[in-house]
């Protein structure tokens, strides 16, 4: 009797230890799912970008570029499937690269096949990348801000430019530096411009740490500023952009689509894993680079996406055939940008090659001794060409504005003129011509004509 007794209360503590057991398995899976319905992947909280919108019919010609979707998968393997919840994503142990069969055929891309990835899906990424870039960045931006203007905004690249070059950063660095800046003026209002040096300078700050290998300390980032910034100063704002840019750090900036579009067009692409070694010359890409420079100092660029204005620049430097080939878009996509370009174009053409091509930057051999040659050939093994030099300045975007400003007085007089012409030859509904005015009677010689403008080609 006593060991009956002593069995069945064992038995009974177990069962309760194996309730116990079991509702907390219950609630603890109850969690999970909660916490899965709250961060799924990718969060729902990410605005979808809608294929359909305009801009993403640019980035190709016969289709726009749609996000891609995974199609299920006939393994039974759950690593192939690309996971939907983070606790599935912390589990995962492998992620296989899409393959050729997931890419839309119908879309045309300028890149060549890899063997390591699918260049459709690559370029259809880029584009839709380059279409949310766009839209972050509001060229109406300074109605926001009343106490800012254009011509600050000029400065403070400028000033940032020769910040770069004084510590030979990158070009892509200087770049990132403005998207960031732009992006952050464009979702906030009302930023004084006390703090416009402070956001630049905490711009410039990430960017390099993103960007470079051995970015430049904090007190060197302090010291250029004279005392205008502290290292607490930046360090405070740095936090407040990082959360004003939702933390989306790696767009796609316009010396980006460059290097791809220069990189298309010189490769020799018998040898697909070549791609990621530059082939092409630094020469012709410091000229596109130095007129992106000078193009966007101007607000007016802020319209136009990072691919446009590279493909812009590879059209003033190359040639028009050459950038529709590489970027893959129609004249009626790029005419507009390539327009707005020519004013800067002529005025970087007006200096000096020499004189803007020069650098301080030393040649950098880094591909010596490494048997890199043999397996490409055409490896360009100079990288000074990718350090940002301060080469334009405010005078010449002074004097570009001022050509842009000329050439929008003769188009409007053009088209003025072809109004008049159109409303002159045609009668009016009662069938009676109009009589010209008293001053065209008593002027003893016809009224002069504006100039014709040349077709743009």
């Amino acid at each position: 009797m006593p060991q009956t007794s002593m069995q069945e209360k064992q038995s009974k503590i177990h069962l309760q230890n194996g309730k116990g057991t079991q509702s907390f398995r219950r609630k603890r899976k109850a969690a999970e799912i909660s916490e899965d319905s709250e961060n799924i992947y990718p969060p729902n909280k990410v605005p979808a970008l809608s294929p359909t919108e305009t801009f993403a019919e640019s980035c190709t010609v016969t289709s726009p570029p749609v996000a891609y979707t995974p199609q299920p998968s006939t393994s039974p393997l759950k690593e192939q499937q690309e996971p939907s919840t983070w606790s599935e994503l912390r589990a995962s142990t492998c992620f296989l690269t899409p393959s050729a069969s997931h890419s839309d055929t119908n879309k045309t891309t300028p890149l060549p096949s890899f063997p390591w990835a699918d260049g459709a899906q690559v370029w259809s990424i880029m584009c839709l990348g380059d279409q949310k870039s766009v839209t972050q960045r509001d060229p109406q931006m300074f109605q926001r801000h009343p106490t800012l203007q254009p011509r600050m905004r000029a400065i403070l690249l400028d000033w940032l430019i020769e910040v770069c070059e004084v510590y030979k950063l990158h070009r892509e660095t200087y770049y990132l530096a403005m998207d960031y800046i732009d992006r952050y003026l464009s979702t906030h209002h009302n930023v004084p411009k006390n703090q416009l040096q402070l956001i630049g300078i905490t711009c410039l700050f990430i960017a390099a740490k993103v960007e470079e290998i051995y970015p430049p300390k904090i007190a060197e980032f302090a010291y250029v500023t004279d005392g205008a910034c502290t290292e607490e100063e930046i360090l405070g704002k740095e936090l407040v952009v990082l959360k004003g840019l939702g933390w989306n750090l790696s767009p796609v900036t316009a010396p980006g689509w460059l290097n791809v579009y220069m990189q298309v067009e010189s490769g020799d692409w018998s040898k697909p894993n070549t791609f990621i070694y530059p082939q092409y010359g630094g020469l012709q890409y410091s000229q596109a680079s130095q007129l992106l420079d000078l193009a966007t100092l101007d607000e007016g660029s802020l319209k136009f996406s990072y691919s446009h204005l590279a493909a812009a620049a590879v059209y003033h430097t190359q040639g028009r055939e050459c950038a529709l080939r590489v970027s893959r878009l129609t004249w009626e996509q790029l005419g507009p940008c390539a327009k707005w370009l020519n004013a800067f174009a002529l005025t970087v053409a007006e200096e000096r090659a020499q004189q803007m091509l020069r650098s301080a930057v030393p040649l950098i051999d880094s591909s010596a001794g490494s048997g890199l040659r043999a397996s490409v050939p055409n490896i360009v093994a100079d990288e000074s060409h990718r350090i940002q030099t301060h080469v334009i300045d405010l005078e010449m975007l002074e004097q570009a504005q001022q050509r842009q400003s000329h050439e929008a007085i003769l188009l409007s007089d053009c088209l003025d003129f072809e109004a008049i012409l159109e409303s002159a030859s045609s009668p009016d509904q009662s069938g009676i011509l109009t009589p010209p005015s008293s001053s065209q009677k008593n002027s003893p010689t016809p009224p002069r004509l504006p100039p014709q403008l040349e077709p743009y080609t």
